[in-house]
């Protein structure tokens, strides 16, 4: 029984959550290719240590004691502007835009609030095999780079181990004072933890580069300095400088036009570096700064989208339109537990350039730069619902009994479409404990769009309309929000009612609205809850945020990888795209706004509470990021997180135990199965065992238990005990149930 408004993706073989790429990859290679091929016809060690304390309301920096700066360490008029300056930063050697992210490609504004603004040269960006350099204009909108980014830079033959490059689970190592890496935060003084590795999909240990990912996100507006010290060679010895900052250590005059301001620059960072983190030059192989986005620039546009929408929104709702009413039988796909699926469409002020459903316009900016809406332009925005029978078994007889459901915000997996609630986990789940789900599409991200941004490697100038479409779907969880929790929306409409006299409402507009989000829901539903003004609590399953780390991570992107050879083949050029486009996402996902999620808000918006519930091993997001956010977060993890062995060193460092019942304004909890090994520590996804994604943990019983009473109450309750939270589930969890 198919039951849609809408066409659903086609293809083979379908998994949810974000593996739509195994069954999307067939149908999109040969539209793919000619897509390519069409553009570029014109040419064919580690140590350990003990995590520290802290509490959930005030975030741990993860950084070493702060330093006193002196007056001269606070700005610099550096920056690629200065006339004759060459595109590509000497410091990189032959890689142009290495070292990334770099101040080399920023000039001064007054006018933003970090005083920076990017300035990327066309001629320095990434060129696609036709020789078709990727268009700089939206990124140089931007005040600083990602608070996410990963640091790039190419030594040659280097020898990890012996360096003492640290790994995700020596995170500790990272900060202890002879780390072969420094990251100072040259606003507060303080050394910032992260975790090294070499990219492995390039083969050539030249070439290949190291990739220094910080262990929490990056303070927005903060200047950061980077230091290389006492790098090792495979070949033996210490690597020596080289290049332009060979001279400059030398005191060498550099023969670059603009090479008195960037070495006058660079001397002003090793005097820092030296005041303030007590480095001399020997041993020193590079150092350089970057300045992050600030906060305003940042989540500026989504802020001015969400005030302008809510504010023509009053205290209405919005205007919608049930097309589809589906009463399931228990043999129908997912009728065991779902009773009703009630499709239709609901009116979003529209803040792109062009009516509802074009998949290529980016937002309409106005004077100021923040998107606005040209007058009457309206995106009718799909929503789909489920009644589960524990609301009403039989929706469509009169005098059934009706026990009025919680209402649920639920965020969608990637590429999936609002009418495929086909999780048998998360319906499961909805009918145990009287939930009733609604969601809409992720714009940018859901079934519709795959060919769209498949086609984007051709040329990746036009990737912002990925991350403008995200926006606009923020916009429409909040209108879709109000529409579930309001008495005057869903549930006034007959639609969500029992027939007969008394009209008893399906939802339950008394409990408060929250967020339920997994995978793809996760990614883009930390970001609708860091503006939300309609809900205040979020489950956030198998979460993950910053696709720039994720995506290779990730076995749905994995066989979008030719594609991406195709057009971008060189492994270096890769990663600093992918390092790009961050800058971009950034607008549309938990990274760009994990900072303001729970106990620092944007203005104008409440406080909220998370509850982070992860699969470890997942072969699709990567647990990894995961622990990114839940220190950027400040969370409180339940311990012991996996079971004593399975893997050597500390996961979850920096990250401060749970207590039974935890208030926190961020919970992780870890759950692990014995099918599932831990995942790779390089920058491949993880193929071995089974992969937890769809089943782990939604499909629990006792993590389900922890939800909902968490979005019931706030507390998140220890379900796990004195042990790690372990199941012996097998993979015929998540295919009890056959999917809509």
């Amino acid at each position: 029984m198919h039951i849609a408004n809408q066409p659903q993706p086609t293809g083979g073989r379908r998994r949810v959550g974000c593996c739509w790429w195994r069954t999307a990859a067939g149908a999109l290679a040969g539209l793919v290719a000619a897509a390519s091929l069409a553009a570029c016809s014109s040419t064919s060690s580690s140590s350990t240590a003990a995590p520290p304390s802290g509490t959930a309301s005030q975030p741990l920096s993860l950084a070493a004691p702060a330093h006193v700066l002196t007056a001269s360490h606070t700005g610099t008029n550096w920056g690629v502007g200065v006339r004759g300056a060459p595109a590509c930063d000497p410091l990189g050697g032959q890689s142009c835009m290495l070292p990334f992210p770099n101040d080399y490609y920023t000039v001064p504004d007054p006018a933003s609030a970090s005083g920076r603004r990017v300035d990327f040269p066309t001629a320095a960006m990434p060129a696609n095999t036709s020789g078709v350099h990727i268009d700089p204009a939206t990124w140089n909108a931007n005040d600083g780079f990602s608070p996410g980014s990963t640091i790039e830079v190419q030594v040659p033959n280097l020898d990890l181990s012996r360096t003492g490059i640290v790994n995700q689970y020596h995170v500790g190592g990272s900060l202890a004072a002879d780390a072969p890496v420094v990251l100072l935060d040259a606003t507060t003084g303080r050394r910032l933890a992260w975790w090294g590795e070499a990219d492995a999909r390039d083969p050539n240990p030249a070439t290949r580069l190291l990739l220094i990912h910080p262990a929490a996100d990056l303070p927005e507006g903060h200047r950061i300095v980077v230091a290389l010290r006492n790098l090792y060679s495979t070949r033996g010895g210490l690597i020596a400088p080289t290049g332009a900052f060979a001279d400059v250590v030398a005191g060498r005059p550099l023969a670059e036009p603009g090479g008195t301001a960037m070495s006058a620059h660079l001397h002003r960072v090793l005097t820092l570096l030296r005041s303030d983190a007590g480095l001399g030059t020997s041993g020193l192989y590079l150092a350089w700064d970057f300045t992050v986005i600030s906060t305003a620039s940042l989540t500026g546009p989504a802020v001015a989208m969400r005030n302008a929408a809510m504010a023509a929104l009053g205290s209405t709702v919005p205007a919608f339109t049930v097309t589809k009413v589906t009463d399931l039988t228990a043999s129908d796909p997912g009728g065991r537990t779902i009773a009703r699926q009630i499709s239709g469409t609901f009116d979003v002020p529209n803040f792109l350039n062009g009516p509802s459903g074009d998949k290529t316009d980016t937002l309409h900016l106005g004077a100021r730069g923040q998107p606005t809406q040209i007058p009457g332009n309206v995106e009718h925005a799909a929503f789909s619902c489920l009644v589960p029978r524990s609301v009403d078994a039989t929706p469509a007889a009169a005098g059934a009994t009706v026990t009025a459901g919680r209402p649920v915000l639920y965020g969608k997996g990637l590429f999936s479409v609002a009418t495929q609630m086909d999780i048998v986990g998360t319906r499961d789940t909805a009918d145990k404990y009287r939930l009733v789900l609604c969601s809409t599409n992720a714009l940018g991200l859901d079934g519709n769009d795959e060919l769209t941004d498949a086609g984007l490697f051709a040329d990746l100038s036009n990737f912002a309309v990925v991350p403008d479409h995200l926006l606009q779907a923020m916009i429409d969880d909040l209108y879709l929000g109000r529409l579930l929790a309001s008495p005057r929306g869903f549930a006034a409409n007959p639609a969500f009612e029992a027939p007969g006299p008394q009209h008893t409402p399906f939802i339950d507009t008394s409990e408060a609205l929250t967020y339920y989000g997994n995978s793809e829901g996760s990614l883009i539903g930390g970001a609708a809850t860091a503006i939300s003004t309609e809900w205040r609590r979020a489950v956030l399953g198998v979460p993950s945020m910053n696709y720039s780390i994720l995506l290779p991570r990730s076995v749905d992107f994995a066989p979008l990888y030719p594609f991406f050879d195709h057009s971008y083949p060189n492994e270096q050029t890769q990663q600093l795209i992918l390092d790009l486009l961050q800058m971009l996402f950034d607008r549309g996902e938990t990274d760009g706004y994990v900072e303001q999620l729970t106990t620092n808000p944007l203005p104008g918006t409440p406080a909220h509470q998370v509850l982070l519930q992860m699969a470890f091993g997942d072969h699709q997001v990567s647990n990894f990021t995961t622990e990114i956010e839940a220190r950027t977060l400040g969370a409180v993890v339940h311990r012991p997180t996996i079971p004593a062995g399975l893997v050597s060193g500390h996961p979850f460092y920096g990250l401060a135990s749970a207590p039974t019942t935890s208030h926190a304004a961020a919970t992780l909890y870890v759950w692990e199965d014995p099918h599932t090994p831990p995942p790779p520590l390089t920058d491949i996804p993880p193929t071995s065992g089974i992969d937890p994604h769809d089943f782990i943990p939604r499909s629990l019983p006792a993590a389900q238990r922890q939800l909902v009473g968490f979005l019931t109450s706030g507390a998140v309750t220890d379900v796990c005990g004195t042990s790690a939270c372990t199941t012996t589930a097998t993979t015929d969890v998540h295919l009890a149930d056959p999917t809509p």
